[in-house]
This record gives C-alpha cells, structure tokens and sequence, in this order.
C-alpha cells in the first residue's frame, strides 16, 4: 500500500462535460510543477461516468489505464461508486477518476476524495479546479510558492477565456449589509496584482481554481456540502480563521465558466437551475452569518429580481423569488428536479 501522496493533489468535479475535463487535463500535462495527482468526481452517473471514461481514457486519448495498483485510492469505497486509475502518457501523474454514488453537489464532490487521503501522509496542498478550467504551465508552480510563503488559501490570475486580457477576480467579498457577494478586481488587466487595500476585502477565493494547504484542510475542514452549488467556497474562506489568502498573479487560469449547469457571465444566457441557487444559498448564508441582518438580504433580493423583469425575463424572476422563499424555509441540498438547464434568455 503507499504509504505517502504527490505533494500536490487536483480535485476536479464533473457533471456530464467530459470534454471540459479532457481539455483541462490536457492543460495540466504541460505543468511545470512534476509532483502533483490528478483526482476527478464524476456527479452525474453512471453513464456520465461511462462517457468520461470514452472521451479522456484510451489509445490516442489524454489518459492510459492503470490496471495494477496496492493504493487504498485505487479501491471504490466511501462515496465513490467506482474508481479508474489513468496515468497521462508522456508523465507519470496518476490521475483517478472517481464515480459519486449520487450527484453530490460541488463541495460533496470535492469531499468524496478529500475525505479519502486526509489519512495519507506526504501531500502538502489541495487545489479546486473547475473542469472548465485550463491552466499556464507555470500555474501550479507560482500557487505552490504562494503557499510556501506562509498562505493558506491562494487564488491565480483567473482570466475569461473569450478575453484573456481581463481578471474575472481576484477574490470574493460578500457583504454583510446587502448580502450581495462581489468579485474583487473584476475585468482588471491581466497580470495585475490586487492592492494592500483590494486585498483586505477578499473573503475568500473563487472555487474556480483555489489551492488550499493541508493545515488549512486539517484545522477548517472541508467544504460545507449542503448548499449543493455556490457559497460553499466562501463559506470555507471565511471559516480560515487564522489562515491568510494569497495570491498568485503569474498563475493563469483561464475560464469558460457555467458549461455544466449554465451559470454564463451575461445573466441572459443563465439557467434557471443557477438563477435559483444563486437566490436560495444568498439567503441560507445570510441566515447563518449574518443574524437579524438576513431579512434586509431577501428584501435586496427582491430588487434584484426586479432585473429579470427588466430584460423581459419574468419566469426567472419568479424563480428568484421561489429561491429566496426557499432560502428563508431552511431548505438546503439537492434543488427540485423541476429546476432544469433552461435558458433565461
């Protein structure tokens, strides 16, 4: 059995996009950074995990099969149905893709693994990465160096991948008075650093591509699962407590973002499904962290839906408002199937 991991671990979460995953994984088989492993959660069932398999593992395909292995990760179990050991063929990296037993959300997806080599000895970092991610080959170099100076959450130069001259964040600020969270540094140059003063506004760093320390993982735990998509990474930067966040300008990453449930950048193009979450996780944070406070946060939601009806969008509107309806009942986890990837717009 081994007995130590990869000083760097990459956790993917898949739903049904294996040609985000095989493109992000193409990006990380030019890393610089040699001593890392790859670990992917496939939510979206045993066909999605069928279809992964087909796109990213074979002859002339990004990965080859391990077929032999004494490593406890090797094995389902936990909450991981299945589990297939890959390599990339020019490197040694081993990458493990892992089937959920259930979609699980984001912050469950990344825990299925996380949960399973906490016990192992040897790794020093995790990083979160979306599949719709690619990243610069010196990426995983500059957040490791990040965190060896003494941070424990560190984010990277997160670019739009249609305009790769401009920050999506440098971090993330929620504010107690609205509830509103803001994306720090956005649609600044690429290759900026954010200022002293930006610096101390960012609560935590998008779950896009976040790297976090072993000791962060140990003393704050894991993501907390039960908003099921979106929050769960700023819930875990402001439950850092002592950790500091850092971040890594010379790590490009660049992002497409919302390929699998349609979180698209122009709220036209959003689903429906991510407009919902976006009102009901608002909502069951603000009930948490923010006391008496919350009912000032469903009222600024109820002007932001106001949006929707502006761009003649009124069944999304509705759904904002079913969503912060929801948030204030206390309903958390897997939304209602009805919630499908329709389009706003």
């Amino acid at each position: 059995m081994a007995t130590d991991r990869a000083k760097l671990a990459v956790l993917i979460v898949s739903y049904c996009n294996p040609d985000d995953v095989d493109r992000c994984l193409k990006s990380l088989v030019h890393s610089d950074w040699k001593d890392f492993e790859v670990f992917v959660c496939e939510n979206g069932g045993k066909e999605a995990f069928e279809r992964l398999m087909a796109v990213v593992a074979g002859p002339e395909r990004t990965l080859r099969q391990v077929h032999s292995g004494s490593d406890l990760l090797d094995q389902a179990r936990g909450r991981l149905a299945a589990v297939e050991k890959c390599r990339f063929p020019s490197r040694t990296n081993i990458v493990r893709l892992g089937l959920a037993v259930d979609n699980l959300g984001y912050g469950g997806g990344v825990n299925a693994w996380l949960e399973q080599f906490l016990e192992s000895p040897g790794w020093d970092a995790v990083l979160v990465l979306n599949p719709d991610t690619e990243v610069d080959s010196r990426c995983l170099s500059e957040l490791m160096a990040k965190a060896a100076a003494g941070f424990g959450m560190v984010g990277a130069t997160l670019v739009f991948d249609h305009v790769p001259d401009k920050i999506i964040n440098y971090g993330l600020h929620w504010s107690p008075t609205t509830g509103r969270v803001v994306a720090v540094g956005r649609n600044a140059p690429a290759g900026s650093a954010p200022s002293h003063e930006q610096m101390s506004e960012i609560d935590a760093i998008s779950g896009a591509c976040v790297l976090v320390t072993r000791d962060f993982v140990e003393e704050v735990g894991l993501m907390t699962e039960d908003y099921f998509l979106y929050m769960e990474d700023l819930d875990w930067g402001r439950r850092r407590d002592k950790h500091l966040i850092g971040f890594a300008e010379r790590a490009i990453v660049r992002h497409i973002g919302g390929t699998a449930i349609g979180s698209a950048v122009d709220p036209r193009k959003r689903s429906y499904l991510s407009v919902y979450l976006s009102a009901r996780n608002s909502i069951v944070y603000a009930r948490r962290e923010a006391g008496w406070r919350w009912g000032l946060h469903f009222a600024f939601g109820l002007l932001y839906a106001t949006r929707y009806v502006a761009m003649g969008a009124p069944t999304a509107a509705k759904i904002t408002i079913r969503g912060l309806i929801d948030g204030a009942l206390g309903k958390t986890g897997k939304p209602d199937a009805s919630l499908r990837l329709h389009v706003v717009g």
